[in-house]
């Protein structure tokens, strides 16, 4: 099921699209901030940015991820996504906002989304959200949403092999039948 679009009181979560570029290269892929606690490399310049996007509205367009967009402007201020990992357990595929807009309780108000993605519209039993193990925002995010630690697992970053430990939380649906 590949689901287009989500609301939350101040965020739509959608698809991303050709005229995304400028704001979510500046506001996200350039930030070296952001990139230090995520998968991804920092994008240098236009072009490089312009084939990310390309990658990633192709990307989108086949899977549950999203450009995480403020409902009053519609600029995207960053990403969310899930999969499904096996059957019914589906993993977030990065969740990040854009830096400058932080701290605003737009992450709280995209990970409700995607716990109601997960558990209404695709019927998963568990969501599994993964961070490095020193991202303190991350972890709060999560454990302020109801999830519980599962396991933490050393791991290698593929663009510049930068050793870490990815942390594992868990959220179950009988967890987002109680709450």
């Amino acid at each position: 099921m590949n689901i287009k679009r989500l609301e939350t009181e101040h965020l739509v979560l959608r698809k991303a699209k050709l005229k995304d570029l400028d704001k979510i290269w500046h506001n996200v892929w350039s930030d070296k901030r952001l990139a230090s606690n995520m998968l991804w490399e920092v994008v240098k310049d236009e072009d490089k940015a312009l084939d990310r996007l390309n990658r990633t509205i192709k990307y989108q367009s086949e899977n549950t991820a999203y450009f995480v967009c403020l409902k009053e402007t519609d600029e995207p201020i960053g990403f969310a996504g899930v999969y499904e990992r096996s059957k019914g357990i589906y993993e977030e595929s990065g969740i990040c906002i854009a830096y400058q807009y932080q701290g605003m309780g737009y992450g709280k108000e995209v990970l409700k989304a995607l716990k109601y993605l997960v558990f209404e519209l695709l019927h998963g039993d568990v969501f599994l959200y993964g961070c490095f193990s020193t991202n303190e925002i991350s972890k709060r995010l999560c454990l302020s949403q109801g999830f519980k630690y599962h396991s933490s697992y050393p791991k290698v970053r593929e663009h510049d092999n930068k050793k870490f430990i990815c942390d594992y939380y868990y959220y179950d649906y009988k967890m987002y039948m109680n709450n």
